[in-house]
């Protein structure tokens, strides 16, 4: 009697033979892997970034030169070389106060009409007062405007000219942003400053009692913090990495889901290389942002607005672009761009229920961690990441428990061009050096 191999053995066995002739090591794939790991929707990466523009501070010059070039053409052309044909949509997040309400309407319809998808959130400026409210509230309203969150005073412990602002005039605004809570948009919380480590401890120093805060945590459905790590932001028990920061907000904010309305990598990095200084990193900006929108998506953070899209000004060079988009892209703009084209999807995006991926990676050491999504195309991604500060490569396996059709290799922060493509295998020979690696997987 003979034994005949059946075709999924025969297909794993030509993995192998596959493997040996690329000049790798077989691997043998774990046995078995019964349940594998559940996908989420690729979209719910992709769609927690968002940019800060500034189209409500151009009061004279309509969307002209100050701070930078925010005229709807500008916004949108800096948008779609990042977005590309992926199929996905940035948020973005806007200052508001009374008075330029039409402005800012014609303004959020044009970038929302050019990008379908695009989600916005509206702040009382910095300043601002419940003056404001009324008219953010009719943004909010009009459905053109594409406002799903409406949010409080921005920054009111940082002195904008005008002295830091009294508890009570937040908690006002706030009051009033509560009771327009039958719009379709959800309330965020003021953006009080709170530091590292411990923002908990800054947010109760500014609201003054535990009895303030109560009052204020009653007010909002969501959290909101701004995030300028002083370092690498994915190193844990600095005091100062994303999952702490997110922690104390979340402590702090009665444990309501959190918002981090503005961040930016280096633009107060204490490591001496914020964008205007010697020994900056365009690749250290691209590389910290990655890590922390993957480790964001990872902890539950609702949303990572980067500030800004463009240069504000000459004061902060913090761009994604300098003044606007024709001038060359920043290296996190690209990285982006290459993050939105590897994981495109331009199907039902979030309709329809992922999968499960037979997966293991083998060999990461703890400063690495995995996280398996799917497009509505059926392909599975899973970025690894390995925050570090230092150069050490690290070599890990990915494997699994069937062989699969293709996989691909990618370093978004490169290009968008697979570094390896491998068909009918079993796994795939990594070597990572502090960064981000995606692989595509189609089963």
């Amino acid at each position: 009697m003979v034994d005949y191999v059946t075709r999924d053995e025969f297909n794993e066995l030509e993995a192998r033979v596959t493997v040996l002739e690329g000049g790798q090591s077989p691997v043998a794939p774990p046995n078995p892997i019964t349940n594998g790991i559940q996908a989420k929707r690729i979209a719910s990466l992709i769609g927690l970034f968002g940019v800060n523009t500034f189209s409500s501070l151009d009061e004279h010059n309509q969307w002209g030169s100050w701070p930078a070039d925010y005229r709807p053409d500008s916004v949108i052309a800096a948008l779609q070389y990042i977005l590309g044909d992926s199929g996905h949509a940035f948020r973005i997040r806007e200052y508001h106060y009374a008075g330029r309400e039409d402005m800012q309407r014609d303004w959020l319809s044009q970038i929302v009409t050019a990008i379908p998808g695009t989600e916005v959130t509206l702040c009382v400026g910095a300043n601002g007062s419940t003056n404001d409210v009324p008219s953010m509230i009719s943004l909010a309203a009009d459905p053109e405007c594409g406002v799903k969150w409406i949010e409080g005073l921005n920054e009111p412990n940082t002195n904008f000219g005008s002295g830091e602002v009294p508890f009570n005039v937040t908690l006002d605004i706030q009051n009033e942003l509560w009771w327009s809570e039958h719009l379709n948009a959800k309330v965020m919380g003021p953006s009080i400053v709170a530091g590292t480590p411990h923002p908990e401890g800054w947010i109760t120093g500014y609201c003054g009692n535990q009895d303030n805060l109560d009052a204020l945590n009653t007010k909002f459905d969501h959290g909101n913090g701004h995030y300028y790590p002083p370092g690498n932001p994915d190193i844990a028990n600095t005091g100062s990495s994303i999952n702490e920061y997110i922690g104390g907000l979340w402590g702090v904010y009665a444990q309501k889901p959190i918002h981090l309305t503005e961040f930016h990598p280096t633009l107060y990095n204490n490591e001496g290389h914020k964008p205007d200084q010697s020994g900056w990193s365009g690749e250290r900006d691209a590389y910290y942002t990655l890590i922390t929108l993957l480790r964001c998506a990872q902890n539950g953070t609702i949303g990572l607005w980067w500030y800004a899209l463009f240069d504000y000004g000459t004061a902060y060079l913090c761009g994604l672009f300098p003044k606007d988009h024709a001038n060359d892209p920043r290296p996190v703009a690209d990285a982006l761009k290459n993050l939105c084209s590897i994981c495109h999807d331009r199907g039902d995006k979030h309709g329809f229920e992922p999968g499960k991926l037979d997966i293991i990676v083998s060999g990461m050491n703890e400063n690495m961690d995995y996280v398996v999504y799917q497009a509505s195309d059926n392909r599975f991604l899973v970025p690894i990441w390995y925050s570090a500060k230092d150069e050490n490569k690290v070599e890990i396996i990915v494997s699994f428990d069937k062989a699969k059709k293709s996989i691909k290799v990618f370093d978004p922060m490169e290009s968008n061009v697979a570094t390896d493509t491998r068909h009918d295998a079993v796994s795939v020979a990594i070597e990572m050096a502090p960064g981000v690696m995606i692989v595509e997987v189609n089963a």
